[in-house]
């Protein structure tokens, strides 16, 4: 990262209040720009027909600026240090990605507040510069990422690590039964080539553990489509995964049945509820409560410019909601609590080699994998010759797996499509519960990635994914195809500083 000097303008008035102020000394601040850009193509290959409706978006070939982030780090007095970064693209109306402060004066006892990766999995924990793949795997979809808490966490010169936080699992809470700090992560790891004392420093054998726990509050919502009649149930999505390279959205979605909303009339006097049609996107009243309980294991073997990498993520969801009907009144008419169980299991395993010889014990440090430092620049510096030098070329593969599996009894097939069940025994009325597409999927992914210098990286990857279940596109009344497998070609360019 480029070193930047803060507030030069006005270096002449700080010198002045200095020698005006009566105070010992100034803190040492330090701070560094930081940023990134990854641009995507993507050219998506499956059976399912063409159509206008918006819900088929996910599955449109395309260019998309994946990231595009601005921010600073630093220090004060080298031992207290802070980061704040800036989202520049995406649909959510915060732009923080990251900001927090990190009390570091003691490397075996740090604290940190703000919003921050959660500890817990290695990829989640290796920066999207460096990650291997494109995407991260499926695991990755059900960890907490980056939220708001507090965490302690630290290192020592054996190879261990910690970290264990409690965190919010939103901006902002959504009822006064969920306050601050209802969930927690854990993540312990060794590297047991270092204790064993294996290896000249060329080798990294990374054993970790990992757990989250606790509740967490969403929203129940009528579907948000636009072809479709609305609705006057609403549903909140309890699990949801895409395919693993930005394919098909929702190629998964189980859902809980939340209030029935007060409908909009048409044509007729109220109560004809034949007459009646929901409002698109409309909200209930009473959140759902999920509660998650997950565990981890992480498993990194590198060995000179070889690396084998696995991580397993198996999550207990419960929901439960008390749900009101107001179909018949803008007052609750009629009560109950609906449940829903479902247990979660996800797992990768992935090899990458460096075949220009790069070591990945050189880039391991935290209990994380850095980015790797080509031994040939293609740009050695600004008078190079471009082609004077090759940079670090490497293979990988990765198999990824999620599925499903529900405590209820089998959903029953809902009549006129090939990929909606419905949750009769949930606990509510009238099915309102249910699940769509596949509660399996398994991905293959090729990757060939070109490191041009430790900021500049093509990746290029062809990924095929093989659903359990027939798939199809959600919230359309044209749904005229379905696929059991989609083929996804693209290609990354990306800075970082």
């Amino acid at each position: 990262m480029k070193k930047t000097s803060l507030f030069s303008a006005s270096s002449v008035a700080v010198a002045v209040a200095a020698l005006c102020s009566s105070a010992p000394a100034f803190a040492q601040v330090e701070a560094k720009l930081t940023g990134r850009v990854h641009y995507d193509m993507r050219a998506i290959d499956n059976t399912l027909s063409a159509i206008a409706d918006r819900d088929s978006a996910s599955v449109g070939s395309n260019y998309e600026l994946r990231r595009a982030r601005i921010g600073f780090t630093g220090s004060i007095n080298k031992q207290i240090q802070f980061e704040g970064v800036a989202n520049a693209v995406g649909s959510t109306t915060n732009i923080i990605d990251t900001a927090f402060i990190n009390y570091g004066y003691n490397q075996a006892g740090q604290v940190r507040m703000g919003r921050f990766k959660q500890p817990f999995a290695l990829e989640e924990n290796t920066s999207s510069n460096n990650i291997d793949f494109m995407e991260r795997s499926y695991v990755n979809q059900i960890t907490p990422g980056k939220k708001l808490g507090a965490m302690i966490h630290g290192a020592n010169d054996a190879g261990f690590t910690y970290g264990a936080s409690v965190f919010q699992d939103d901006f902002s809470e959504l009822s006064n039964q969920n306050p601050a700090g209802t969930k927690g992560a854990l993540r312990v790891t060794g590297d047991l080539a270092k204790l064993a004392n294996l290896g000249d420093g060329n080798v990294v054998v990374h054993l970790g553990l990992g757990a989250v726990k606790g509740t967490s509050e969403t929203l129940a919502t009528t579907s948000g489509n636009t072809a479709k009649q609305a609705e006057v149930k609403t549903r909140a999505t309890i699990i949801s995964f895409r395919d693993e390279n930005r394919g098909l959205a929702n190629a998964y979605r189980l859902q809980m049945g939340g209030d029935l909303i007060t409908p909009t009339y048409i044509g007729a006097v109220a109560p004809n509820a034949s007459a009646s049609v929901g409002a698109w996107g409309a909200v209930g009243n009473n959140t759902v409560k999920i509660n998650q309980d997950m565990q981890g294991l992480e498993l990194a073997v590198a060995y000179g410019a070889f690396k084998f990498q696995g991580e397993t993520g198996n999550s207990k969801f419960n929901a439960k909601t008390d749900r009101c009907d107001y179909v018949a009144s803008a007052t609750c008419s009629s009560k109950g609590t609906a449940m829903l169980d479902a247990d979660v299991k996800t797992k990768y395993l992935a090899v990458v080699y460096n075949i220009t010889g790069e070591d990945f014990a050189k880039s391991y440090s935290k209990g994380a994998f850095g980015g790797i430092k080509p031994s040939s620049e293609f740009m050695k510096d600004y008078g190079g010759v471009i082609g004077n030098g090759t940079g670090a070329w490497q293979l990988a593969y990765r198999y990824s797996t999620y599925d499903v599996a529900l405590a209820q009894a089998a959903p029953s097939l809902k009549s006129g499509t090939v990929s909606e069940y419905t949750v009769t025994n949930d606990g509510s009325t009238g099915g309102n519960s249910r699940y769509q597409n596949s509660p399996s999927a398994k991905t293959h992914t090729v990757g060939v990635n070109w490191i041009l210098n430790s900021n500049a990286r093509v990746m290029f990857n062809f990924a095929r994914t093989n659903f359990g279940k027939s798939v199809e596109y959600l919230d359309t009344d044209t749904n005229a195809s379905s696929t059991k497998k989609e083929e996804i070609l693209s290609v990354r360019t990306q800075i970082n500083f």
